[in-house]
């Protein structure tokens, strides 16, 4: 899967129109994901995913694992680009299911093991 398939798949999302903030959407949702996991499991997620997802570009400067619940998770989405809570839902799980799809289930059981347990479930879901 390349990054277009990302983009054309947050793209659908009503509420969700411009290349720009698709971008944006897709790294937050992504950087927030990488940071609730250790370094190594973030590296090996990131090297799955197509660029310019990198981890030094998901996880920024986050040193260690944030322990993030799914409803914080969904807030700090949703605040980020002014979405109600069902907006916000829609657009990690749409999100989620994408880098599903990129990395594949192995990774996913591999990563999901030490992230907090509400965002794992998540993302299993998605």
């Amino acid at each position: 899967m390349d990054y277009r398939n990302f983009m054309e798949g947050v793209k659908k999302l009503q509420f969700i129109r411009t290349e720009e903030k698709a971008d944006a959407a897709i790294k937050t949702v992504l950087g927030i994901l990488a940071s609730s996991m250790t370094g190594d499991q973030a590296e090996k997620f990131a090297s799955r995913l197509p660029e310019p997802l990198t981890a030094d570009v998901l996880r920024g400067r986050q040193a260690r694992p944030l322990d993030i619940t799914i409803e914080e998770f969904f807030d700090e989405v949703g605040a980020e680009f002014s979405l109600n809570p069902d907006q916000s839902k829609k657009l990690v799980d749409t999100v989620f299911r994408l880098a599903k799809q990129a990395v594949g289930e192995e990774t996913i059981t591999e990563v999901e093991y030490d992230m907090p347990p509400e965002v794992a479930e998540e993302l299993e879901a998605a």
